[in-house]
C-alpha cells in the first residue's frame, strides 16, 4: 500500500483534507478508489460499504500517518500519465463528495460484473438519499472518466448518427433561411 502516492495525488488535486472531517475522509476514499481504477497504482483493496467503496487499510494508513495526510507530505513525483488522470478527475468531479460517492459506487458495481443498467438501478437503490439527477450525473461522470469510448466506437457512432445530423442541419437551414 502506498499512502505517499495517495498524498501526492491529493496534493496535485488541491485537496487539503482534515482527518476530523467525515466528508474529507469520504472524499479521500473515493479519490483513491477511482484513481486506482484509472491505473494509478496504490495497492489499497476495497469492498462496498454504506457510503460506497471503502478501504479499511487506507483508513488505517491515514490515521497512522495523520500529519503527513493533513500536511500533504510526500516525496512522490507523479508521472505525466498519473497527472493527466488527476487533472481529468479534478475537472470532472470538482472534488464534489456526492458525485465522487455515486461515481465510485457505480464503478465498483461495474467492476463486479453488473451491466450498466443493473449498476445504475442498484446505485439508485443504494443511494436513495441522492436525487435522480445526482445519480445520473455521477454515473455519467464515471463513464466519461473510466470508460471512454474507443476511436472505433466514435467512428461507428458518427456514421450511425450522420443522417440525423444532416436532417437537423437541413431543418435548421430551412427554418432560418425561408
Amino acid at each position: 500500500m502506498n499512502l505517499s502516492k495517495a498524498i501526492a495525488c491529493f496534493r496535485e488535486l488541491g485537496f487539503k483534507p482534515k482527518l476530523d472531517r467525515f466528508e474529507d475522509r469520504l472524499v479521500a476514499q473515493k479519490i483513491v478508489y477511482l484513481l486506482q481504477l484509472k491505473g494509478i497504482k496504490m495497492g489499497f483493496g476495497y469492498d462496498l460499504y454504506v457510503r460506497g467503496p471503502y478501504s479499511p487499510d487506507l483508513t488505517k494508513e491515514i490515521y497512522d500517518h495523520k500529519q503527513e495526510f493533513e500536511q500533504l507530505k510526500s516525496d512522490i513525483v507523479l508521472d505525466k500519465k498519473e497527472s493527466k488522470g488527476i487533472a481529468q478527475m479534478k475537472e470532472l468531479f470538482e472534488l464534489n463528495p456526492g458525485l465522487l460517492e455515486v461515481a465510485a459506487t457505480y464503478s465498483f458495481l461495474i467492476k463486479e460484473g453488473f451491466s450498466a443498467y443493473e449498476a445504475t438501478k442498484k446505485v439508485k437503490k443504494l443511494k436513495s438519499f441522492f436525487s435522480g439527477s445526482q445519480v445520473a450525473v455521477g454515473t455519467n461522470l464515471a463513464k466519461v472518466y473510466l470508460f471512454p469510448p474507443s476511436k472505433q466506437l466514435i467512428e461507428e457512432m458518427k456514421k450511425e448518427f450522420a443522417p440525423l445530423e444532416r436532417a437537423a442541419i437541413e431543418d435548421f437551414n430551412r427554418r432560418n433561411y425561408e
